[in-house]
């Protein structure tokens, strides 16, 4: 972690970078959201995954057009608070891309500007 910059209230921006080579883009909107939607459910929210170069997306078969490596995604889990719950919470907020991991127990949420739902 060598981003250990707060971009807003409760996220920092090491949380964003990339795990293979800790570089990081992370798109204002998407930030926005993901504090709109930590306000909004009171608990902590924990970022798995945001910026992927395009070396750590190929290795983990990620999309070839990933948002991840726009820095426009993040996959996200609350520890104690129901992934139903959150995915809810994430359809009000109006992020434009939602899938749910029910085996992961977390949600991607980007910011492409068509809808997209999925369930994995």
């Amino acid at each position: 972690m060598r981003n250990k910059i707060r971009v807003s209230l409760n996220f920092f921006l090491s949380e964003f970078e990339c795990r293979c080579c800790g570089r990081v883009m992370l798109d204002s909107v998407l930030l926005k959201k993901l504090q709109k939607l930590r306000d909004a459910i009171g608990m902590p929210i924990y970022v798995i995954s945001g910026y992927r170069c395009e070396k750590h997306n190929t290795t983990i078969k990620g999309a070839k057009k990933s948002q991840h490596l726009l820095g426009k995604a993040a996959d996200i889990h609350a520890r104690s608070y129901p992934l139903g719950n959150l995915l809810k919470e994430a359809e009000k907020i109006g992020f434009g891309g939602i899938g749910t991991y029910p085996k992961g127990g977390f949600l991607h949420l980007d910011v492409r500007k068509e809808k997209a739902r999925w369930v994995k």
